[in-house]
């Protein structure tokens, strides 16, 4: 295994203690550009973007998960913040002129009406001071708070993503408590004005997350993943100590009006009909510990078959359909565990397995070649950063400093460049170190060979033909060629 150094890196300054998932990378403000988010246990959230942070949202409470998708379902992202202490908030690049709405005070309501029922306040729109006073003295457009609602505490885990094939994006919630909590956001229409002429109508939208889905783990959950068969049903991995996981399977319902399901099917507590649920056991023989935590990661593409769905061409992708099925079937996930041990699995099948000498705490994918295939990315708290591609070829850098949080994708390091791939370390010396443009073209170790035209030229200066010396060449044994290298290498120092 090779080791990597890293060379271009950014630092930032951030204060306090960052949870595992309280650090992601997303388009928040939908410009096309990704920024770095990462909040803390003091209850602030800082966006970088480029070179030079963008915002800084306060006065929250311990920031346990922070996530950036289309949560409203209206092709724009959004930020989505989780506390600790069960208060979700979503933040939204809104548009100039757009209403503003004062803050409600917080109330501490029932366990029974703490469930994602009840809404703890009506859709507001507010940016905290510190937003206010940076976009007072910058004068850019910043993210602002257009809903606060009461959720289950102690979230540690969360995912944006469609869960039952329904075309709607939900949003997933694993608890410290053994408990996954689905939710999906329900939007009420009210009309605020009309036109007299009836030209126009001025629409305000309202509503709230709905609590869909509660399942409970017989283990403490260790991550949480959505993966894709073959055939494009999606499903929830959700890994348990000692390499196993829970998988569920979700079906889209009929009812066009979430708040009537719930209400037919009377406790928001209780699993909807229509979600089917097995355990794997992958049976680790190298497994050193059973009770030891682990995580788990899907959706990984394959380079030939996301060049297939890619292609345009119908009667290209029929003929290569036969040579190339085992590989368009193929939707590998990758499991990895804190003592150490990292496998790529397909079909609760283990393709490959490998065990380092690290305690691994964060896995995650990233295409580092470029190739179109995603690579394995692990972090231990020591720095220790290993990069494996679907092959079990492997790379390693070591950051000299320990990690509390680590993140990988792409960043954008100005409005006018293309993303480049990045590693983000969260350290306790209360700094972010950034590395951006990783140079690995591939990470599979080939062998030096030496180039045949290069020896030749020995010869040739020997007052030998082209062709004679490029037959000399290929029949030197390998003493000979190693005394010709080294004759080069010498010349090439001295001049």
């Amino acid at each position: 295994m090779r080791a990597i150094s890293l060379v271009n890196r950014l630092e930032f300054q951030f204060m306090g203690n960052v949870a595992r998932n309280a650090v992601t990378l997303g388009d928040v403000d939908n410009d096309g550009c990704n920024e770095l988010i990462v909040g803390n246990n003091k209850g602030e959230v800082v966006i970088f973007k480029g070179k030079e942070k963008f915002q800084k949202i306060s006065d929250l409470t311990f920031v346990s998960c922070v996530a950036v998708g289309d949560i409203f379902n209206k092709q724009k992202n959004c930020l989505v913040i989780v506390t600790a202490d069960g208060w979700c908030y979503i933040y939204e690049m809104l548009n100039e002129g757009s209403p503003q709405c004062e803050e409600p005070e917080k109330v501490d309501e029932d366990l029974s009406q703490v469930d994602g029922q009840v809404q703890s306040s009506e859709t507001l729109e507010q940016s905290t001071e510190s937003s206010k006073s940076q976009s007072e003295k910058d004068e850019k457009p910043q993210l602002t708070c257009v809903h606060i609602q009461r959720i289950p505490a102690n979230a540690k885990n969360i995912v944006l993503g469609d869960i039952d094939n329904d075309g709607m994006i939900e949003m997933i919630l694993g608890l410290t408590d053994r408990v996954v909590r689905s939710y999906r956001w329900f939007s009420e229409t009210s009309k605020t004005a009309t036109d007299t002429n009836n030209e126009a109508e001025d629409v305000e939208y309202t509503g709230k997350l709905i609590a869909l889905n509660k399942w409970e783990c017989a283990n403490q959950i260790g991550s949480i993943t959505l993966h894709h068969t073959a055939d494009g049903k999606p499903s929830l991995l959700i890994a348990q100590p000692g390499g196993t996981f829970m998988r569920i399977r979700c079906q889209s319902d009929d009812s066009s009006h979430p708040q009537e399901t719930l209400e037919q099917s009377g406790s928001s507590g209780d699993s909807m009909p229509g979600s089917a649920i097995d355990y794997q056991f992958l049976g680790i023989s190298r497994m050193r510990n059973q009770n030891i935590s682990t995580e788990i990661l899907g959706d990984f593409k394959t380079g030939n078959a996301g060049n297939l769905e890619n292609s345009h061409d119908s009667t290209k992708i029929a003929q290569k359909s036969d040579e190339n099925s085992q590989v368009t079937r193929r939707c590998p996930y990758a499991v990895a565990t804190l003592d150490g041990t990292i496998m790529l699995v397909q079909d609760e099948v283990i393709l490959w397995a490998i065990a380092v000498d690290h305690q691994i705490f964060a896995l995650c994918r990233l295409d580092v070649t470029g190739n179109g295939t995603d690579d394995i990315v692990v972090c231990s708290w020591d720095g220790q950063t290993y990069i494996l591609d679907q092959d079990k070829n492997c790379v390693r850098f070591h950051l000299d400093e320990p990690v509390q949080a680590f993140h990988c994708g792409h960043y954008n390091l100005s409005v006018n460049e293309q993303p480049v791939t990045c590693l983000v370390y969260v350290t306790f010396k209360n700094t972010i170190i950034l590395y951006y443009d990783i140079p690995l073209s591939e990470l599979k170790c080939k062998k030096y060979e030496p180039s045949l035209e290069l020896l030749s030229e020995v010869y040739v200066k020997c007052r030998k033909t082209r062709e004679e010396s490029m037959d000399i060449v290929k029949n030197l044994n390998k003493k000979t060629k190693n005394r010709l290298i080294q004759h080069l290498l010498y010349n090439v120092k001295k001049s």
